[in-house]
């Protein structure tokens, strides 16, 4: 008689055990299960049996050799048992959707494409879910298939290098759960507020908890591998491409400037223009000069900006004024933003014939630009 165990996977392990020894006398399996089934039920029910125990059918070739019986028939392995045409289908839906997953990732140029695709992951997810649902938490349909098994057998030892390996790599997926988590948060913040640290900081942590129960839960009950492999797939691209694309906008350029947005008038992006002096064809200095875009809107060098303090900037509107306007600067002895008028400037004309002498230097002493607004020129 069987040991007394209440857990399904430990009930799935011991039925795995008794397909792998069914070429050897009945009494004899009979026996070998009793002795596994009272070890099993000193263990936690939720325990992942075959990480603590290896497969079935490897543990099955250890109670052989230590019984003395033979291995077990190499076609018994090797073919698949009758009817397993829904297990052979779920496994290639468990293959295949991270792989639509990523390709769409990659084809997110093409929305229509990416769409596409994401669609026909999540309908084969469904379609499958039925045979995966009916298999139970360790889904013995398809760990009995041959590909499925010899997979396990593949496994390198848990004493190799590669073993070894293997197991730091797992002992890494509770690190995986929590970002996945943040991946999730960032994903719903992004369409419903479109973006923020705060909310999605504290979205992820109501959504990590989750996350990691359902990470430690996929160890137990195998049928959420099939949910939880593409979304896995989707939150890794999520997580590329939100690492390829903040890099290189978060990055700081020679010229010290950081941000992609910059207030104001800038020369090639790396010379701020603070005031315009407007000058004739002689050289001689213009006030109460408008200037205005190829859409007919006034141009502010300012971009609002009155005064840069430190790295911030203190911005307000203010009606369209004339040119030459002066240049504002902070004040710090009295902590305000004053207006410094425009000063002498020397400009150098371009003039039109080639034979005639190409520039010429005129010293411009113009008055100092009142701080007036005026109101912009109509018609």
């Amino acid at each position: 008689m069987t040991a007394d165990v209440h857990g399904a996977a430990q009930q799935e392990y011991l039925a795995g055990l008794r397909a792998a020894l069914a070429d050897l006398p009945a009494g004899e399996v009979t026996e070998i299960l009793d002795d596994v089934g009272a070890h099993l039920a000193e263990l936690d029910p939720d325990d992942d049996l075959v990480a603590r125990l290896g497969p079935p059918q490897a543990y099955a070739a250890e109670l052989r050799t230590a019984a003395g019986y033979p291995a077990a028939p190499t076609a018994a392995i090797a073919t698949a048992p009758a009817g397993t045409g829904g297990a052979t289908f779920a496994l290639a839906v468990l293959v295949v959707t991270p792989v639509l997953v990523v390709l769409a990732g990659l084809a997110a140029f093409q929305p229509e494409v990416a769409l596409l695709l994401i669609v026909l992951a999540v309908l084969l997810v469904l379609v499958a879910l039925p045979v995966v649902v009916s298999a139970g938490p360790r889904v013995a349909r398809v760990a009995a298939l041959p590909a499925v098994r010899r997979f396990r057998e593949s496994q390198p030892p848990p004493g190799s290098a590669a073993g070894r390996a293997s197991a730091f790599l797992a002992s890494l997926q509770p690190a995986w759960w929590l970002l996945r988590a943040v991946v999730a948060a960032a994903l719903v913040v992004g369409a419903l507020l479109g973006g923020g640290i705060v909310p999605t900081v504290l979205l992820a942590l109501v959504l990590a908890p989750v996350s990691v129960w359902l990470g430690f839960r996929s160890r137990t009950d195998r049928r959420l591998l099939w949910p939880v492999v593409p979304l896995n797939a989707f939150a890794a691209v999520v997580a590329v491409a939100g690492i390829l694309w903040v890099g290189p906008s978060s990055s700081v350029d020679q010229s010290g400037y950081s941000s992609p947005y910059l207030p104001g008038l800038w020369q090639d992006g790396e010379r701020p223009i603070e005031d315009i002096r407007p000058v004739d064809a002689a050289g001689q200095p213009l006030s109460g000069v408008y200037l205005f875009d190829q859409d007919g809107r006034p141009i502010d060098v300012s971009g609002g900006a009155e005064c840069a303090v430190g790295e911030g900037y203190s911005v307000r509107e203010r009606p369209v004024q004339p040119y030459p306007r002066g240049t504002p600067r902070y004040d710090a002895d009295t902590g305000t933003c004053v207006l410094v008028p425009a000063g002498p400037l020397v400009v150098a004309v371009p003039t039109a014939g080639p034979t005639t002498a190409p520039t010429t230097a005129v010293p411009l002493t113009t008055a100092p630009a009142a701080p007036t607004v005026q109101a912009p020129p109509t018609g």
